[in-house]
């Protein structure tokens, strides 16, 4: 095996593409290892995505230095990052590239040392890092590859013994967190580390990525084309006709293009193939389809400069309609029809979609404040995986965007009632703070999977009812739940539960609900909400 002393920029692209590869046709297996089985934030999609947007970064750049990919990764990482587990492999790649930016190769050392830099960033990341996680599989990787070190100058092979260290403990995870040895599985965001490290092996082995079907991104969930719009990996969109010979056999001709690019779509007829690609080489893709015969209807599209001129009119326009500054303005975090209404009725001046299950992005929340014409912007992230990326977009505007950790909607929603147009932003803060604990908060959801957790045994189907994102009770039926959950959260000094309705739920089915909970507790104030939300059943917001 050839020894790898050096690397340069284009060989650093290369290992990203790996990467991507490895968490595209890893990523359902990394969302099934999330511990609860309620639909969550999905380790697998947010790392994907945040790698996606890394790579997208990258290709823009013609000049494939050093300095370049590192400073593209930089941003591309920062701006995709989503969910905890995105916003941990953003700073990973943050530090490691931080450290090689400045150098005019990379050699083992270097190598060694930038991975040493991207566990000092991630760890500092995390306000109190866990054992058994994402950062102890970095940890122990990278702590081998320092030993590897003494060893070998061969960066191969210090990447092999990082990767087989980082495989171990991964296995070792569920002994360091005894939720995940109930759970029986291992912990999601350390298995997305190793697929990624597991692309970096593969690109230094010189593999080359075949694909023989197109790798789809959940293309049957409508909600994830928001978090596509804005991430262009492949820049060329590409479309002809091949005329040939009536024997032609096209098979190995559209095996080969999954390995050019993505969104690839392909019509075959006796003799004729049309073909639809984004790809980054448009050239060699027509180079080879000529080999098969002439082409017609070639058309090639810039997808980045589309991309860039459209956002370029969407800013222009966005600053001709500014309205006068003023002190305060407000972004939420929401995903329901009748929660973004109540936010909106708050007078907050934008809403982003997304919460369980479509986390944003750092740049979905940094393009929403941007459009905020005020000296502070409050913002209330409503969702415990979707903190970490909110305080990214504080980091870049320090002396503007103030954080409200709201973990749930209901908390946003009972922080925006204690808003006093007349107090300063100071003031604005500590009552918003105080204002999001007054509220006790039960969820309803749906299993989606079979597991052991907290004491139950859970099929898929169940009816959960949760409480500050523990699993409190499990049953059949959806009413029963929430009547058992109310017995865990009612203390008889509440006065008021408002209950929030999600769309699985008619208004008569939520009004019987309401009915018997009346029965049950008739001290409560009842107020019956229609909420939207998708995957919850109801939210109920006690206080």
């Amino acid at each position: 095996m050839q020894k790898i002393q050096e690397l340069n920029g284009e060989v650093l692209e290369n290992l990203f593409e790996h990467a991507l590869y490895q968490l595209k046709i890893h990523k359902e297996e990394i969302d099934l290892l999330n511990v609860f089985p309620v639909p969550d934030g999905d380790t697998g999609t947010n790392m994907l995505y945040t790698l996606q947007s890394t790579l997208a970064e990258i290709k823009k750049q013609r000049d494939k230095s050093i300095k370049n990919i590192a400073e593209a990764s930089i941003k591309g990482s920062l701006m995709g990052a989503r969910g905890n587990s995105g916003v941990i492999l953003s700073q990973i790649i943050r530090g490691f590239a931080e450290y090689i930016k400045d150098k005019n190769k990379i050699d083992a050392e270097i190598w060694v040392k930038a991975w040493q830099e991207a566990t000092r960033v991630a760890y500092r990341a995390v306000l109190k890092p866990t054992e058994g996680t994402i950062l102890t599989v970095l940890r122990e990787g990278v702590r081998e590859a320092t030993r590897s070190l003494k060893e070998s100058k061969d960066i191969l092979v210090i990447t092999k013994r990082m990767l087989d260290k980082a495989k171990e403990a991964l296995a070792n995870t569920p002994n360091l967190l005894p939720i995940l040895k109930e759970a029986q599985v291992v912990d999601a965001g350390g298995q997305g580390l190793v697929y990624f490290w597991e692309g970096f092996l593969n690109g230094l082995l010189g593999k080359k990525i075949e694909v023989k079907e197109e790798v789809s991104i959940l293309r049957d969930r409508p909600e994830l084309e928001v978090i596509e719009k804005h991430i262009i990996t492949y820049q060329y969109c590409t479309e002809f006709i091949i005329v040939s010979q009536e024997t032609t056999d096209f098979s190995e001709f559209k095996n080969w293009l999954y390995s050019q690019g993505d969104s690839i779509v392909t019509a075959e007829a006796t003799g004729m193939l049309k073909v639809h690609i984004h790809t980054n080489n448009p050239g060699k893709i027509l180079d080879r389809a000529l080999e098969l015969g002439s082409l017609s209807q070639i058309k090639i599209d810039n997808m980045t400069e589309q991309h860039e001129e459209r956002l370029r009119k969407e800013m222009e326009s966005s600053v001709e309609n500014l309205s006068p500054k003023k002190s305060v303005g407000f972004v939420v975090v929401s995903w329901g029809e009748g929660l973004n209404q109540i936010f909106n009725s708050f007078s907050v001046d934008f809403v982003i979609n997304g919460g369980q299950t479509l986390n944003p992005s750092v740049e979905d929340i940094k393009n929403a404040v941007e459009k905020i014409n005020a000296e502070k912007v409050f913002l209330f992230p409503n969702n415990k995986n979707v903190i970490l990326a909110a305080q990214q977009v504080e980091k870049l505007y320090k002396d503007k965007v103030i954080i409200i950790p709201t973990r749930h909607v209901l908390e946003g929603i009972r922080a925006l009632v204690e808003f006093n147009p007349k107090d300063s932003w100071e003031q604005m803060k500590e009552k918003f703070e105080k204002g999001k604990e007054k509220i006790k908060i039960g969820e309803i959801t749906k299993a989606i999977r079979n597991t052991s957790i907290n004491g139950f045994e859970i099929f898929e189907g169940d009816i959960l009812g949760l409480i500050n994102d523990e699993i409190a009770y499990v049953g059949k039926d959806i009413n029963e739940v929430v009547l058992n959950l109310l017995e865990r959260l009612f203390k008889e000094k509440e006065e008021i539960l408002t209950i929030y309705y999600g769309q699985d739920i008619s208004k008569e089915e939520a009004q019987k609900l309401c009915n018997l909970v009346s029965q049950k507790y008739p001290s409560l104030s009842i107020e019956l909400i229609y909420g939207g939300q998708p995957y919850y059943y109801y939210y109920l917001g006690l206080e």
